[in-house]
């Protein structure tokens, strides 16, 4: 939009210096012009009062004194005033999103759960919203009714039939009684409320040796995530190509009726980083891929587009999104085999996460981590959980309308968040403070302002 409306202006500039019939005259055309492109968001109905003067008479024009120039520039400052006071009410690019955050603490119970969990999902219904996390621990999940805050557990089976395999890195939740795993053994399982298995789907099937199934969930690396399509009954997950320099990244579809055959789409490499797989930049080497109904949404770690693959179409739209709170590009590491360089070089550069979906706002949300000084004389993890985390958001276009930070030294960035309804559900637990340091299970709820048009 912004590109659209530096264009209008120099339409309109040309048409104005069209018009005007001498050169001493068209000089005034420049400070116009400058206050134009300075407020280039005008509204069209000031654009149009600005082409029409363009086209006066060109003897009025000519008659014009220097006084009357000023005049008609001091309108023009009071007509961009007053467009911008009817917007005020606004989130307009780059400015404060006021968030409702409610905390929420799990009682105590028979449930030995976590403090936080690297894989997590909420399912909700009208009635119900449960929280389903990984618990590594008794290797099953734990599951918690947000509504009434019960609790309860469904531990996975070590062998037989319906063993589960460690890694588990991949969970959707289709229903209370259809719950998908991906694990260890590179199959996406079904099972039921018990842990019994209803199904298995290899993800390696039609794969090369040099594609990997991509479904991981490591928050200091990259995030990518398993899909059930209920309209297409097909699993969605990323793949990883080796075969091609740089690697290459892919989503493949898979039908579980058999009633199409597999669907691949190309994922648009980095606009920003050309090679972010060839080892320059540490623990940053990998793509985020989350979904939405009819998208595909990806980004990579190190820099801060986002990008929009239309299912139908396999169109790739490019979406700008830039932070106002941080560097937009991360450099490169030092070091491509010192760890320790690796480490630093997460410390020192911004860390962009998934995009995530809020169907009952029909709005994106996007989290990131800004830079911090390192300090080789303060643990590694300290220096992680002293920065900031940031929160930007977006329309149902993927128009960025406002980012705000969150709260510091409260959040744990490595066991993350998962998205809900109406915003997004967040571990509390962080190094950096006393208060968190409790056995209880703690998540603030951060819900999204109610939905708004980007300010044009």
């Amino acid at each position: 939009m912004r590109h659209r409306s530096l264009t209008l202006c120099l339409i309109l500039c040309w048409l104005m210096w069209k018009h005007w019939p001498h050169l001493v005259k068209r000089r005034a055309i420049i400070v116009y012009s400058l206050v134009i492109v300075i407020f280039h968001k005008m509204s069209v109905k000031l654009a149009m009062t600005i082409i029409d003067l363009s086209a006066m008479h060109p003897l009025i024009v000519s008659r014009m004194s220097v006084r009357s120039h000023f005049l008609l520039l001091v309108c023009f400052s009071f007509l961009i005033s007053c467009q911008f006071a009817g917007n005020k009410k606004e989130i307009g690019y780059g400015e404060e999103v006021q968030l409702n955050v409610k905390e929420v603490v799990v009682p105590s119970s028979d449930v030995l759960n976590l403090k936080s969990y690297y894989l997590s999902f909420v399912y909700q219904s009208d009635s119900l919203q449960m929280l389903y996390g990984y618990n590594y621990k008794i290797h099953g999940l734990d599951c918690f009714n947000l509504k009434n805050m019960q609790s309860s557990q469904i531990t996975f089976l070590g062998d037989g039939n319906s063993a589960v395999v460690r890694p588990v890195t991949g969970l959707y939740v289709q229903s209370l009684d259809s719950i998908w795993i991906y694990d260890g053994s590179q199959r996406a399982l079904l099972l039921d409320r018990q842990g019994q298995l209803l199904n298995a789907v290899n993800l390696r099937d039609g794969l090369t040796s040099n594609e990997q199934v991509l479904i991981d969930c490591n928050f200091a690396i990259s995030t990518s995530k398993l899909y059930y399509d209920g309209q297409h009954k097909s699993l969605l997950y990323g793949i990883q190509d080796t075969s091609t320099s740089p690697y290459s990244f892919k989503v493949r579809e898979a039908s579980l009726n058999g009633s199409f055959p597999p669907v691949t789409y190309l994922l648009q490499s980095s606009v920003s980083v050309s090679d972010v797989s060839g080892g320059d930049y540490g623990n940053m080497s990998g793509i985020n891929i989350s979904f939405s109904d009819d998208d595909i949404l990806y980004n990579y770690p190190v820099e801060s587009h986002v990008y929009v693959l239309d299912r139908r179409t396999k169109q790739t739209k490019v979406i700008d999104a830039d932070s106002r709170f941080t560097k937009n590009v991360a450099g490169k590491c030092r070091s491509r085999s010192d760890y320790s360089q690796w480490i630093r070089h997460a410390v020192e550069n911004p860390h962009f996460y998934d995009v995530m979906y809020l169907p009952e706002k029909e709005m994106y949300v996007r989290l990131h981590l800004g830079e911090h000084t390192f300090d080789a004389t303060l643990d590694a993890d300290a220096l992680m959980d002293d920065r900031n985390l940031y929160l930007t958001l977006f329309d149902k276009e993927l128009n960025v309308i406002g980012e705000s930070r969150l709260a510091v030294h409260r959040y744990n960035y490595y066991t993350a968040w998962t998205a809900m309804g109406k915003g997004i559900l967040v571990f509390v637990d962080n190094l950096m403070s006393s208060a968190t340091k409790t056995d209880k299970l703690e998540m603030d709820v951060i819900e999204v302002p109610m939905r708004t048009e980007k300010r044009r």
